[in-house]
């Protein structure tokens, strides 16, 4: 009974047979290698071209400089305005962001200008590397079959993860590290000798909370994965780098925590409030687990994200059952950490760009049963396999791909106020529904003016969306009173984005014009 005990971490060797030289386990004593040795060529040649696809995709997304829409106006704004001190401090329009992002990206804007390219240019970079380097980690967990191949074109063909790589924000800084960090832990976890591993994987766990706040729970989770694997290599060295990296992260945050408690606010976490667990019963509680973790794979892979849970599930199990337990725990247990977190109010787990990070774990996991699907259902009828493949992903390859000639717009605000500004006259009234975004094209702040209307003045109104598809509530009804009392004279809908230009109000004996 003694030798069928289950050994939870690893990977099914004594822990005296661990040899002592720098070098990784040869490959044949990888059985994910073993069972994909001779097919890699294809294979290969198929993921080199899902990478081509998912760098033109984001590359062509960033030619189109659409404009920044509220979310990246916010954070632009404060890295033109607050000195790189007061980076460190809260941040305009409640918003929060790593210091050292922001540090970063102010930089950048010092050697090229404030334009949306020189804004993006960060973020871009980082989702191509994430890209780049995310197939590492694929063909590291998956080896060299189609599985890795699965997982790198869903993360090439991922609507969020393309977007988030042409915003002014630092969600795909959170991927990046997240495929570093998981990347390093795995290999560590392989090595015959830890100790230069170690040091880089803590030199970037202590780095990565500057430019990734989510980069603390991969750490974390990844650091309690590698607690066995430290403990068996029964080395005092190892021990000490273990804890020295630990040490390390723990110093970083420490140092952290004051930037981290300026930018905290009652508004923030309430805009989070659906992201944090439904406590009140246990049936709640259950429901917004599962509606969260729905959310979760919808965010990365669209429109059937949903399906691809019980897949992940089966990809948990297959990597259980092949010996892959350090991938599946250094991937997931930081995804875990988050929602951990989220118990405490203090990250919002689900569908959200808060939780970009978790991308390589749940796209890998869902490659992973996507290809043990297709094995199985092929076992049943020759086609049977490949025609769910494609019905799961090529919907959003194709979407992907139309994307490439006609880019995602979300709030097309910058012609919007090019025509305001071509057609202004100096006694014109100017009502701004979007007064961070204003700001950033026109230089002027209409955070604290008034919205009542001038009777004897040209009134422009300048909101978010479009009287057709809909507007916040308070600048419809101003908009609808307008209307009533005042001519329309101009108007201009733009994706997103609009202005309405009214005159004065008409006289008593006035009719509204049909």
């Amino acid at each position: 009974m003694m030798n069928r005990l289950p050994q939870p971490f690893g990977a099914g060797r004594p822990r005296c047979a661990l040899p002592s030289d720098s070098h990784e386990l040869p490959p044949t004593a990888d059985p994910v290698v073993e069972r994909c040795q001779g097919r890699p060529k294809p294979v290969h040649w198929f993921v080199l071209l899902a990478v081509l696809f998912g760098l033109v995709c984001r590359l062509s997304q960033y030619a189109a400089n659409t404009s920044l829409w509220h979310d990246e106006a916010y954070v632009a704004l404060s890295i033109l305005h607050k000195s790189f001190a007061g980076l460190l401090g809260p941040l305009d329009w409640k918003e929060a962001s790593p210091p050292g992002f922001l540090v970063v990206e102010k930089l950048v804007v010092a050697f090229l200008g404030r334009s949306e390219y020189a804004l993006r240019l960060v973020p871009l970079v980082a989702g191509l590397a994430g890209m780049i380097c995310f197939v590492g980690l694929a063909r590291r967990v998956c080896g060299a079959g189609v599985a890795a191949f699965f997982a790198v074109l869903m993360m090439a063909a991922s609507v969020k993860l393309i977007v988030q790589s042409n915003e002014v924000k630092h969600f795909t800084v959170d991927l990046l590290l997240a495929v570093l960090l998981g990347w390093l832990a795995i290999r560590i976890w392989h090595l015959r000798s830890l100790g230069p591993a170690l040091l880089a994987w803590g030199a970037l766990g202590a780095a990565g909370p500057w430019l990734s706040y989510a980069s603390l729970f991969v750490f974390a989770g990844t650091s309690l994965a590698l607690a066995p694997r430290v403990i068996r290599a029964w080395h005092w060295p190892v021990w000490a780098t273990y804890l020295a990296a630990n040490l390390a992260v723990l110093i970083s945050l420490v140092l952290l925590l004051g930037p981290i408690r300026a930018q905290l606010s009652e508004e923030m976490l309430g805009f989070w409030a659906k992201g944090f667990p439904d406590t009140s019963s246990l049936a709640a509680l259950v429901y917004w687990l599962g509606r969260s973790h729905l959310g979760l794979f919808d965010y990365f892979w669209r429109p059937f994200g949903g399906v691809l849970i019980p897949l992940a599930l089966l990809g948990g199990v297959r990597w259980w059952r092949t010996d892959r337990r350090p991938e599946l725990l250094c991937l997931w247990l930081p995804v875990l950490m988050a929602l951990a977190a989220s118990f405490l109010h203090r990250w919002p787990f689900g569908g959200n760009q808060q939780m970009v990070f978790a991308a390589p774990a749940a796209l890998l996991l869902a490659a992973e049963g996507v290809d043990s699907l297709r094995r199985r259902l092929t076992r049943w009828h020759a086609l049977a396999g490949w025609t769910v493949v494609v019905c799961l992903l090529l919907p959003g390859l194709v979407d992907a791909a139309y994307r490439i000639g006609t880019p995602r717009l979300r709030h097309e605000v910058r012609p919007v106020i090019e025509f305001v500004q071509r057609h202004l006259q100096p006694a014109d009234q100017l009502l701004v529904f979007i007064p961070a975004e204003f700001e950033f094209y026109t230089g002027r702040d209409f955070r604290n003016i008034s919205v009542e209307p001038d009777p004897s003045a040209r009134v422009w109104v300048i909101v978010g969306g479009s009287r057709s598809k809909g507007l916040p509530l308070p600048a419809q009804a101003l908009l609808d009173r307008l209307v009533r009392r005042r001519p329309e004279l101009q108007a201009i809908e733009e994706y997103g984005a609009a202005a309405y230009l009214f005159g004065p109000e008409r006289g008593p004996g006035t009719r509204p014009s049909p």
